[in-house]
């Protein structure tokens, strides 16, 4: 605002000056210089206190947790928070490797276990770890700390109503079921973090090669496999299928926020694949401070509290008391699986084009 009122005085003094001579023009070309260096001024400024964050899709919804946290964060920071939607955290990851030249983003929010290989691998990402990293139980932090703080973590499940699915999920065997011939929803692995998870997953469960075997008698069942996992959700909220690739802690949103009780996770003896997603300093960001002061915020009570209801995973901040909506609903496996991180950074690429075989074949 003082920058505008500034120019608007140059402006007024240029009109009084304009019926002047020639020293009054050379007066001109002076506060033209001037004029033009105050608002590269006022640009540069502007930019140095803007801090530019990539995200995925649910996270800037109406709902979402960004629309929830973000005015928090500028307040403190007395900064403007330009939140940008990139697709799913697969497209996400894939903008910033895009960009790793040339990066347009400060900050990544999203990123999950399941994608961090490849981020580090493509270096797309700095080191930082915040002082308040204590927060977070030593068990859910990333493999290789520094390169994404967490901020939620949750299991990937499939989730199911229990009206129209009258027999039991409760392993992976029984999604062979040819009750369930093209009745279900799942993510790609390649666009989707849920969705490579899943096939970590059964990579977990089946070993490799065996998981491809479970995948070929899988496949009959799967009716539509989406980019994102929004829309996977929407065919399920819809009735156009009965299971969908989710969460755990999906159910507690159901219960909560629509009344359906009947919408339930199906827990599996085989365990079921955590994903932890955090937030990272994009490689050679021009606003570090600001970076460094949001990934602070990420852990603290104001940024965790809303968790639970704006993006339905637990949060990391253990001091942060869970919703009745999750202690009733949401399901915390017995077993937590996850591979080996060395391995999925070295075999990811082959095992999501092995998977794009079968899938198309």
């Amino acid at each position: 605002m003082r920058a505008f009122q500034e120019m608007v005085l140059v402006l007024k003094a240029l009109s009084l000056i304009l019926s002047g001579g020639k020293t009054m023009k050379k007066m001109i070309f002076v506060l033209l210089i001037a004029l033009v260096f105050l608002f590269g001024c006022v640009q540069e400024k502007q930019k140095e206190n803007t801090l530019t964050i990539y995200t995925y899709d649910s996270m800037v919804s109406e709902y979402g947790l960004g629309i929830k946290v973000i005015p928090e964060f500028e307040k403190t920071c007395n900064c403007k928070v330009n939140l940008v939607s990139k697709g799913d955290a697969g497209q996400l990851l894939s903008s910033l490797v895009l960009e790793k030249d040339n990066p347009k983003a400060d900050l990544v929010l999203g990123l999950d276990n399941s994608l961090l290989p490849k981020a580090i691998k493509e270096n797309v990402l700095e080191e930082f770890t915040p002082k308040n990293i204590d927060l977070v139980p030593k068990e859910i932090r990333f493999y290789k700390q520094g390169y994404l703080t967490p901020y939620d973590f949750g299991f990937i499940a499939f989730v199911y109503d229990s009206e129209k699915i009258d027999f039991e999920l409760n392993n992976f065997y029984s999604m062979l079921d040819s009750r369930l011939e093209k009745k279900i929803a799942i993510q790609n692995p390649r666009t989707s973090s849920p969705g490579l998870a899943l096939l970590l997953w059964t990579i977990q469960v089946y070993g490799d090669p065996g998981y491809k075997e479970f995948w070929k008698a899988f496949k009959p069942n799967v009716l539509i496999v989406t980019n994102g996992w929004d829309e996977s959700a929407g065919l399920f909220s819809a009735g156009e299928v009965p299971v969908y690739l989710s969460y755990a802690t999906s159910p507690a949103y159901y219960a909560e926020f629509e009344d359906i009780n009947h919408f339930l996770a199906a827990e599996f003896e085989e365990g079921h694949y955590i994903q932890i997603e955090g937030t990272g300093m994009v490689k050679n960001t021009k606003n570090r401070k600001l970076a460094e002061q949001f990934i602070e915020f990420t852990l603290s009570e104001k940024f965790q509290k809303e968790i639970p209801f704006t993006q339905f995973m637990f949060p990391v901040n253990e001091k942060v008391e869970l919703p009745q909506a999750f202690t009733k609903y949401a399901v915390m496996p017995g077993k937590k699986l996850e591979l080996d991180s060395k391995l999925v950074e070295e075999k990811q690429e082959e095992w999501i084009k092995e998977w794009e075989k079968i899938m198309s074949s």
